[in-house]
């Protein structure tokens, strides 16, 4: 038999020690020699200095299979502007750790490496951000340049509310990263929680109901669900609420069986009040054929989005008075956001065929169809912009709309800008139609699809005179 160390236990299921190894005594201690069949196999411990710029790693142990050895330090090994932080198992450390000192038990031929971290280290911290219950994760603390896998919310709660990744502002308004997003560590760093509200389903059976349900109930950051099942024709209903941040989804229950919602008398069906995020989809927003006003107004401080399977259509507005314009939705200081959907089908008596966009109203139009509207006795068949406001193109078509004066397509007065640029890489800023184009065509009395009174844009674009390109891809500015 051969000697292979001590341990505390006769049968070896104690504390084990290789002979040389360091023993503090607190305490009366009884060591057992242990012995192995000379017969059994032998396994090598091979020490890596993974890098290191000097000394070499400590020579290595062979023993007997089953045998524990204490692991040495790094010895004379050195590596500029890094310390040694014990062994792995994996040269890029992803494998198992283990710390100068350690019982290793050798069942194999293993090479261990040595393990540096930089002197100066960064630190990722994890900020719960308004949650109830549980705990952030823990804290990584890693070199510069490392990648860290990002964690989950672990045990933390937050009621009524989703987690919905890390973001380096509280507010959601940094870099925002998902669960188990790379993340690479150049400084040390806070991420914030980011939680969603979970959809509600307001109480009533019909839209008005639903509405006022929110009106007198909405918390900050609440979002809600309106699903509708069955065509409804309601009066003007006012979307509200005592000042908080709200968002409202309006769509059909059921994607493949669109429904309308149609002004059952008079006036604007939706009225889309501060604070308030209304978002349409797969739901059909109709007017009626002898209005004064527009379907949809949204208001100062409110915000509309487009996206699939909206649309705002059928609105014929009798009035002729210039700040009641835009033949389906009025955006009075409000945003659009128009991912998709289309506005089609209405006429004004006044300026905007299709829409007015007004006091410092924001129009962001980067999908979706304008088309087939008309200005019947004014500017601007698709949009007139006006009062300070903008208009950004950056996707979707305007086609087959008609004013009695000025631009078929767009009219842009001096005070205000129409933007149309490609974004996200793409080579496209969307297609407007010109006056010359069959049925597609954007026509006006004046010939013009698109006209801006700014000088700016006149010694640009010609005055907007003309735009016959089918594919009108190129940015503006």
């Amino acid at each position: 038999n051969v000697f292979t160390g001590w341990n505390e236990s006769a049968g070896g299921g104690g504390a084990s020690y290789a002979a040389g190894a360091s023993v503090t005594v607190t305490r009366n201690m009884v060591f057992y020699a242990q012995w192995i069949d000379g017969s059994t196999p032998q396994y090598t411990v091979t020490f890596n200095a993974n890098g290191a710029t000097g000394g070499a790693p400590p020579a290595p142990q062979t023993v007997y299979r089953g045998v524990s050895i204490s692991l040495p330090g790094q010895g004379t090994l050195s590596f500029a502007g890094k310390t040694f932080d014990g062994w792995n198992s994996a040269a890029n450390g992803a494998g198992a750790n283990y710390t100068v000192g350690a019982s290793f038990t050798v069942n194999a031929h293993v090479t261990l490496y040595a393990k540096w971290r930089s002197a100066v280290q960064y630190t990722v911290t994890y900020h719960a951000n308004g949650a109830e219950g549980g705990t952030a994760p823990a804290a990584q603390t890693v070199d510069p340049g490392a990648e860290i896998t990002l964690p989950g919310a672990g045990s933390l709660n937050f009621s009524d509310r989703t987690f919905d990744g890390w973001n380096t502002n509280a507010g959601g308004t940094g870099a925002a990263y998902a669960e188990g997003a790379s993340y690479t560590v150049n400084a040390n760093a806070t991420l914030y929680a980011q939680w969603i509200s979970t959809p509600i389903v307001p109480e009533g059976s019909t839209l008005a109901q639903k509405l006022a349900y929110i009106a007198g109930r909405a918390d900050d950051g609440t979002v809600y669900d309106i699903l509708i099942d069955q065509n409804e024709y309601p009066n003007p209903q006012a979307v509200s609420t005592q000042g908080r941040n709200v968002t409202v989804n309006l769509q059909s229950a059921n994607a493949s069986d669109i429904k309308t919602i149609q002004i059952y008398s008079t006036g604007t069906l939706l009225t889309v009040g501060s604070n308030i995020t209304l978002v349409l989809e797969n739901i059909i927003i109709r007017g009626s054929a002898f209005n004064t006003s527009q379907t949809v107004v949204v208001g100062s401080g409110g915000t509309l989005v487009l996206n699939t399977g909206a649309s705002i259509t059928g609105n014929t507005m009798t009035t002729s008075n210039a700040s009641t314009g835009g033949g389906g939705l009025w955006v009075n200081g409000g945003i659009l956001d128009m991912n998709d959907g289309e506005i089609s089908g209405n006429e004004s008596r006044s300026n905007g065929g299709g829409v007015l966009v007004s006091n410092h109203g924001q129009f962001n139009m980067k999908g979706g169809r304008i088309v087939n509207n008309e200005a019947k006795t004014a500017a601007g068949g698709g949009f007139f912009v006006t009062g300070g406001s903008s208009l950004t193109m950056t996707g979707g078509t305007i086609a087959g709309n008609k004013a009695n004066t000025w631009a078929g397509g767009v009219f842009c007065e001096t005070d205000s800008t129409f933007r149309k640029i490609a974004v996200g890489g793409s080579s496209t800023s969307g297609v407007i139609y010109g006056s010359t184009e069959g049925d597609n065509a954007n026509t006006a009395t004046s010939g013009a699809a698109v006209h801006c009174r700014s000088k700016a844009r006149s010694r640009t674009l010609g005055q907007y005179d003309e735009i016959s390109n089918l594919n009108l891809n190129v940015g503006w500015e």
